[in-house]
Order: C-alpha cells, then sequence, then structure tokens
C-alpha cells in the first residue's frame, strides 16, 4: 500500500511546490490552491515546478572514483555516505531514509497523476490538442529521466543476454495502483524509458527547445535516447539520436569567458545554452557530517590536469595548507549539475564514432569541446587512430561529467563489461594504502534498499553485497 499513501501526499504538495517555483521559470499563472489537479493548467503547473529539477543523486558519485576523502573524514563517525564511499557491507542504518530513492518516485508519481488524469481533463480553454499533448510529451520525459537513473542505479548495467532477468527497480506508470510491485527487469525498465521519450518525441507539437531550462523539448528526449541506448550497446540507435539532438540544439559555453558562473542554484544554469534539460542536486547532509565539502580524487585531477578549466571553475585549489575542495556554493551546501546538455550529446557521438571507425570525426568533436574547456594554448592537436580515439573519447567524458549525478559510474558499470576497458577502483588513505578496493562487476557497484524501503514494500528483493 504504500504508493497508495503517497498518492494522496504527493498531490496535495505538488501544487504547493510550484508555488515555491523560481519565478523565472513561469510560463503560465502563479498556482491556486487546489490540491487535487484536474485540468490542463493544473497539470501545467504541476510541470512549472522547479521541484522537478531538483535530484538526490550525490550518493552515487560519493560511490565513483571521481572523489577521495581524507583519513579524519573516513575516521569520524560512520554515515551512510562513509559506508557507501568505502563500498562497505551495509550502508543504510535501519531507520536511513533513502532520499535518492524516496524523492525519485515522488516525482514519478506526479508524472502519473498527470498522465492518468489528462484524457480527463475538463474542456476549457485551457485544454487544446496542443496544450494537452505537450503536457502528455513532458510528463513522459521527465518520468523516463527518473527511471533511467533509478535502473542504473539499483540494477545492473544493461547486458542483452542478461537484463532480461537482472532486476532493476518496481515499475509503477500508474498513480492509482494499490499493488506493492516487485522489481521489474533492467529490460523491461528500458524498454519503458524508450517507449516513453519515442512517443514524447513523436508529438509533433512538442517544439525543439524547450519554453525554458526545466520543460523538456525534443532535444531533450533525443538526448535521452541518446543516453538509453549507448548504456544498452546500441551504438548506431545512440548515434542517430544524438544527431537528432544536435541538429536541434547545439551551442557550448566557452569557460574562457570571464562571465562564467559555476552553478549555486537552478536560475544559474539559465543563460548555459548547453542545458537541454535542467537537473540540480543541492547536498545538505554530506556537510552537515563533515563541515567541509568533497576533494577531487587523485585519478580525476591527474586525467582532467589543473590547468583544465573544469577543474578551476570547480575547485579551490591546493595549497600548502589545504587540499583542493569542491567549491562550497551555498552556507552549507554543495551544488551539482546534473543536467542533460550538449557536452554529453557530442560525447556521445564521438564515441559512438570511435567505436564505429570514424576516428578523425569523433576527434573533430573532442576538439571542439576541449577549445571551450581549455585554455587556447593547451588545446593543442592530436592524431587520433584506432589504438587511442576510443580511450580519448572516454577520458573527456571523465572529465566533462565528473560529480555529475552518478553518470561516472554508470560508465563505471558498463565499461566493465569490455575485458579491455574494465578496472578496479581504489580508496587510499594519506600515506597511499589501500583502505577498500571495488573489482570490476562487484555486487557493491549497486546501491542496496533502505530498510525503509522494504519496510514499506516487502515485495523488492534486496540487491547482495
Amino acid at each position: 500500500m504504500m504508493y497508495k499513501r503517497l498518492y494522496f501526499f504527493v498531490v496535495a504538495i505538488a501544487l504547493l511546490w510550484s508555488t515555491q517555483g523560481c519565478k523565472k521559470f513561469l510560463n503560465v499563472s502563479p498556482p491556486s490552491a487546489n490540491i487535487n489537479p484536474t485540468s490542463i493548467k493544473d497539470f501545467q503547473e504541476m510541470l512549472n515546478s522547479d521541484s522537478l529539477s531538483s535530484c538526490h543523486f550525490f550518493l552515487l558519485d560519493m560511490m565513483s572514483d571521481d572523489l577521495t576523502l581524507s583519513d579524519a573524514q573516513v575516521s569520524a563517525a560512520s554515515n551512510f555516505y562513509l559506508r557507501s564511499y568505502l563500498w562497505s557491507s551495509t550502508i543504510w542504518n535501519p531507520s536511513d531514509a533513502d532520499v535518492m530513492y524516496n524523492s525519485s518516485y515522488n516525482r514519478i508519481l506526479q508524472m502519473n497523476v498527470i498522465l492518468d488524469r489528462v484524457n480527463n481533463a475538463p474542456n476549457d480553454e485551457f485544454n487544446t490538442p496542443q496544450n494537452k499533448s505537450i503536457v502528455i510529451s513532458q510528463a513522459l520525459i521527465n518520468r523516463a529521466w527518473y527511471y533511467l537513473q533509478l535502473v542504473n542505479a539499483y540494477g545492473n548495467a544493461y547486458d542483452p543476454n542478461t537484463s532480461a532477468t537482472d532486476p532493476g527497480v518496481p515499475l509503477v506508470t500508474s498513480a492509482g495502483t494499490n499493488s506493492l510491485p516487485a522489481r521489474a527487469s533492467v529490460a523491461r525498465i528500458y524498454q519503458q524509458v524508450i517507449g516513453d521519450l519515442k512517443a514524447a518525441v513523436n508529438n509533433p507539437n512538442l517544439p525543439s527547445k524547450g519554453s525554458d531550462i526545466i520543460h523538456p523539448g525534443k532535444s531533450a528526449g533525443y538526448a535521452l535516447l541518446s543516453r538509453a541506448y549507448l548504456y544498452q550497446g546500441d551504438f548506431q540507435s545512440a548515434s542517430n539520436y544524438a544527431d537528432s539532438t544536435l541538429a536541434t540544439q547545439s551551442a557550448l559555453q566557452n569557460y574562457n569567458v570571464s562571465t562564467y558562473v559555476n552553478p549555486s542554484q537552478l536560475p544559474d544554469l539559465v543563460s548555459n545554452p548547453e542545458i537541454l534539460l535542467a537537473r540540480v542536486s543541492i547536498d545538505l547532509a554530506f556537510f552537515s557530517f563533515y563541515s567541509n565539502t568533497i576533494m577531487p580524487s587523485a585519478t580525476l585531477t591527474s586525467t582532467l590536469t589543473t590547468a583544465d578549466l573544469r577543474y578551476s571553475k570547480r575547485f579551490f585549489s591546493a595549497s600548502r595548507f589545504s587540499p583542493a575542495t569542491y567549491r562550497l556554493t551555498g552556507a552549507s551546501s554543495m551544488v551539482f549539475d546534473n543536467s542533460i546538455g550538449v557536452p554529453e550529446v557530442m560525447l556521445i557521438k564521438a564515441e559512438c564514432l570511435a567505436r564505429s571507425g570514424s576516428f578523425a570525426a569523433a576527434g573533430a568533436l573532442l576538439t571542439r569541446l576541449r577549445t571551450n574547456r581549455l585554455p587556447a594554448a593547451l588545446v593543442g592537436s592530436r592524431n587520433y587512430t584506432a589504438s587511442n580515439a576510443l580511450g580519448f573519447v572516454l577520458d573527456e567524458r571523465r572529465r566533462e561529467l565528473f560529480n555529475h549525478g552518478g553518470l561516472r559510474l554508470f560508465d563505471l558499470k558498463r565499461l566493465n563489461k569490455e575485458a579491455a576497458l574494465k578496472q578496479d577502483i581504489r580508496r587510499v588513505n594519506n600515506a597511499g594504502a589501500t583502505i577498500a578496493t571495488l573489482s570490476s562487476g562487484a555486487p557493491q557497484y549497486l546501491v542496496p534498499f533502505s530498510p525503509t524501503v522494504i519496510a514499506a514494500n516487502p515485495n523488492i528483493v534486496q540487491n547482495p553485497r
């Protein structure tokens, strides 16, 4: 009955969240006091809430090789962040709430409310075929984004040989269900995600670009299709949808320009031409545990180099007195850009080109991106060949998509299925000694379900550790 109990709570707060949404994003009238959305205008207001763009996937970055903790942080009181960082046998205390899981399903529920009710919306001035179809497409794209995140957090990387039986996450596509769903297979979640996205982008009324960064247009749907097919290893389809994305939106932000601002809140992304669908994660808990921010790992630092503007714009430089740390972007919080954007799509296209033998074309995309991320004197020229092109692309993904809501972890999981690319990752202390190791393909790559989640739905089978 968990989903049923959440239903009225989420419906009640959905429009309340809308009233707190950033005014820059409003393109419909401010919401009324209605807590029982039934009209097209109500659904537009729900989609207009910036809460849909606030997500909680930093825990996935804690599990990746993007960051490191100091000896003092490792020695501090145990918490789910530290246990995730060390890939411990137990992550959650009995009463811990998994905000990533709960908030994602709350947002999925909001989209299901819209999709369940939209065809019965009363006839009024807002209920036009165009408005109705756009509401449906945007709800489908938002739901697909969350499910693609969830299946890669709690399930194995997609494998055509096993994904039909690999457990993913509960799949709920209606707000009215009373069931406690078991975990759908990884393949079934991908089928739903891809089906929803194709239905959304095939809508002739959906504009190529959303009215603002929180309203998805076709370009966002194409980009998510490209990401989903990349994760499936269907490089031709991933390449085709990357082309569709870049045909509608391909601008890059030049980090050499002095007006570049590292985002500290959602509105900071408004002027960024790269954003296809905005997502930010504002993490409060880590800072409350440690009174400090994260540090880049040694491997991330060596891959980026301190001369890369993606490093200097996002980290305070190390000094003789302190290590490099993530730029604190709030009084007591860290803000991470988890958006899907043009650079990721360019890198998907480049990976597909490199894998198909089009090395020079892949290199041209990397050069364009690096020109906007490095001082001009450091861009240089490269000879892209069969032996190095894919490696260059994957390194650039690391540089561009670190601390990006799990994308590095998802890459590690999928690349571990290729013998030439799999790797173990280690945690080391200040003296260089290994304190934890995550072997390629280990079950610790999967986020375990918290006891509170399983207590609410006993049909969920726990991930192994």
